[in-house]
């Protein structure tokens, strides 16, 4: 999807020593920790924010020192304090070495109750850290939905020249707007059988380019650019929160070179939603309704219809 290359996992961990882990909560609630582990720290961040109906702890002190000294949580809203507190222990800082944790939520209230989130769930995530990054109703994203499908994690990755670039999306956006979700320039016809009131998203972004804080605030917006593509408007009660890191501490990037990053950070966020709704698997919810299931079959017929499309209009494009 996109007219940039994707890295061979097509995933944040495309960018060398970048790492990602999950849980579910041990209590059986549908809820859990996401962790995206960088390979160094601190290393420099930069933060954005199209609508602010949320929570990213530790974004005062990336937007003032433009760092990162942490990796990046992800879980549900009621959980903020335990993973908060559990990343602190996990940091092994003291009360002389002071770090504000970066833990970043959506509401899966409709599916799970996050204080059952505990300590232990979130050092699993960590035990969990690796390259390959299970998508959908997995870790933060088992209770997260996407116009009222079920949603969760997605990621993708993009090759720009010399380097990497990723993008890992929590999903819980379009309540209630699934008349917005555009499938490949596509409306599903489909309505939800239960609308729902809460949406977020958070957009992880990485790369191992050598940029600086004040350029990677201004990449952390475009992975949420992207979420307009598929459907979203950043809605009132929705939090779309981005965080971007380098993987090098150089930051002697030329300013007038972006736009391809740029570019990269958007498609790649635009791939991660439907990577996401593909991979989400339906569960009950806590009032006892289910999720509606997401077409995915109907989605890959539609795709091969614009593919086929797309060699009619141009034959050089056919394979072989």
């Amino acid at each position: 999807m996109g007219r940039i290359e994707p890295g061979p996992r097509d995933a944040i961990t495309d960018v060398p020593g970048v790492r990602v882990g999950h849980a579910q909560a041990a209590s059986g609630q549908r809820t859990g920790v996401t962790v995206v582990a960088p390979p160094s720290l601190p290393l420099p961040a930069g933060v954005a924010t199209v609508n602010g109906v949320g929570e990213l702890t530790g974004k005062l002190w990336i937007e003032e020192r433009g760092a990162i000294r942490t990796p990046v949580y992800l879980c549900g809203t009621h959980a903020v304090g335990t993973v908060l507190q559990a990343a602190v222990l996990a940091s092994g800082r003291g009360p002389k070495d002071v770090a504000v944790p970066a833990v970043a939520e959506c509401d899966d209230g409709e599916m799970a109750d996050s204080r059952t989130v505990s300590g232990d769930d979130v050092q699993r995530a960590l035990d969990d850290l690796g390259a390959e990054v299970r998508e959908g109703t997995v870790g933060a994203g088992t209770g997260m939905s996407c116009f009222d499908f079920p949603g969760g994690i997605g990621t993708a990755s993009r090759l720009v020249g010399e380097h990497h670039l990723g993008v890992l999306l929590l999903c819980n956006f379009g309540y209630g707007d699934r008349e917005y979700l555009d499938v490949l320039g596509h409306r599903l016809d489909s309505s939800p059988t239960k609308a729902g009131s809460r949406g977020s998203c958070i957009a992880v972004c990485a790369t191992d380019a050598p940029l600086s804080a004040q350029q990677l605030r201004r990449l952390a917006l475009r992975p949420l650019l992207g979420l307009a593509r598929v459907g979203s408007y950043a809605a009132e009660g929705s939090g779309e929160i981005g965080l971007a890191f380098a993987t090098s501490t150089a930051q002697d990037f030329a300013t007038g070179k972006l736009d391809p990053y740029f570019a990269a950070a958007y498609e790649a966020a635009h791939e991660a939603v439907y990577n996401c709704l593909v991979a989400a698997r339906p569960a009950e919810r806590l009032d006892g309704s289910m999720q509606d299931e997401f077409p995915t079959e109907a989605v890959r017929r539609l795709a091969r219809s614009r593919e086929g499309s797309a060699i009619a209009s141009n034959p050089s494009t056919a394979p072989g």
